[in-house]
């Protein structure tokens, strides 16, 4: 009985395949808001037909498109025909967990999902048949996310210093969440890195310290989140006063005597540091000073000495001028000189032509006549002393 059955069911979702294609009027409409569930509880996967008024003739199926038998085709989530349902085709998984909204009436044929479990992640198609007064075909795609979530658990974890170590755990969660540490305003702690880890279903394990110290409230909230999704647990927590180590009156004062003498020390090197500040300040002045006056005296002496060059330059010029004017005058002179000689010398000789004296006897005498002359005429004429100074 059970295989036939399972024959009549698979002709019967053959037909109505073929009746989707060739024979009906289809609309295809995909959802654009992912479902979102946490496991465990139940979930509604929407799935409607407007304008619907009667259930007679209706046909609807639900199936999982990353979820194939071995030919390759979507294994059944749920199945309904003729006014019941037929699930001798439904996937294992799905057992005992789906049902259809009581309002097929009004055209809701929404599937309910019980006990949601990690697996169920994933996009689910809704096909309706109308069979009466026409044919009609509705497909709807709707995206199941499944999430994990639970409450944190706080402990404390001991003591560090003079505050109080506090464990927060959350278990069995999915995707990886974010996990903080509050204090009493709801401001956020600053806190050891999260450990994270994954349990053997695969679903996350995240611890998180934080060492807080004594306060006015002394309570503290472990907040974990999936933000993407909206999905938040928070546990608070209040440690009595007791619990807090008290800090012997040495442990005090010997911070703050380190304190006092890193602040002597401080204070004595800042003021050594400013008067050497000071005497460095003050040479560095001393020493621009004196580079400025050694620049001003070497402009001055640059200036001086050209000065110099050019009055030098300017008297060497007139000295040349006037030993040329010398040269010429005493050229002059000496063309003066050398022509009266020549007359007084053309006189004498023709003066002794005429007289007819014998010229063996008196040559010798006519000469040093001649010198004597020359010597009286050299020292009493000016000029040949002029010629003679030069």
């Amino acid at each position: 009985m059970l295989c036939d059955m399972k024959r009549y069911s698979s002709r019967s979702l053959g037909l109505i395949l073929i009746s989707l294609l060739l024979e009906t009027e289809t609309s295809h409409v995909v959802s654009s808001d992912p479902v979102v569930a946490v496991a465990d509880d139940d979930v509604i996967l929407p799935c409607s037909l407007l304008n619907f008024t009667k259930s007679a003739g209706l046909v609807v199926k639900w199936s999982r498109s990353n979820l194939t038998d071995t030919t390759g085709k979507d294994k059944v989530v749920h199945f309904y025909r003729d006014a019941r349902d037929s699930n001798v085709d439904q996937d294992e998984s799905y057992r005992g967990r789906t049902s259809l909204f009581k309002e097929l009436k009004n055209g809701n044929v929404s599937l309910k999902l019980s006990r949601v479990k990690l697996s169920d992640e994933g996009n689910y198609m809704c096909y309706i048949l109308v069979q009466e007064p026409n044919s009609l075909v509705h497909e709807t795609v709707i995206q199941l996310i499944v999430v994990a979530v639970s409450n944190p658990v706080i402990s404390i974890n001991g003591t560090n210093g003079s505050g109080v170590v506090l464990k927060c755990e959350a278990k069995s969660w999915y995707p990886k969440p974010e996990m903080n540490w509050l204090d009493s305003e709801r401001q956020v702690l600053p806190a050891g890195s999260a450990e994270t880890r994954r349990d053997t279903e695969g679903l996350y394990i995240v611890r998180r310290h934080v060492t807080v110290n004594k306060k006015v409230t002394n309570t503290f909230t472990c907040r974990v989140q999936l933000q993407k999704f909206n999905f938040t647990r928070e546990t608070g927590y209040n440690i009595p006063d007791e619990m807090f180590p008290t800090v012997p009156w040495v442990w005090i004062a010997v911070p703050v005597l380190i304190v006092c003498v890193c602040g002597l020390v401080f204070g004595f090197m800042w003021i050594k540091y400013q008067k050497l500040r000071k005497k460095i300040d003050f040479a560095d002045q001393q020493i621009q000073e004196l580079t400025d006056e050694l620049d001003s005296s070497r402009i001055k002496s640059d200036q001086r000495i050209k000065e110099l060059t050019d009055e030098l330059d300017t008297r060497e010029q007139e000295l040349t001028e006037q030993l040329a004017k010398l040269k010429q005058e005493r050229a002059a002179l000496v063309s003066s000189v050398d022509n009266g000689c020549h007359r007084f010398s053309f006189s004498r000789t023709l003066s002794m032509s005429l007289s007819n004296k014998p010229l063996r006897r008196n040559t010798m005498a006519h000469s040093m006549t001649e010198k004597a002359d020359v010597k009286e005429d050299e020292e009493t004429n000016p000029l040949h002393q002029t010629i003679r100074t030069t």
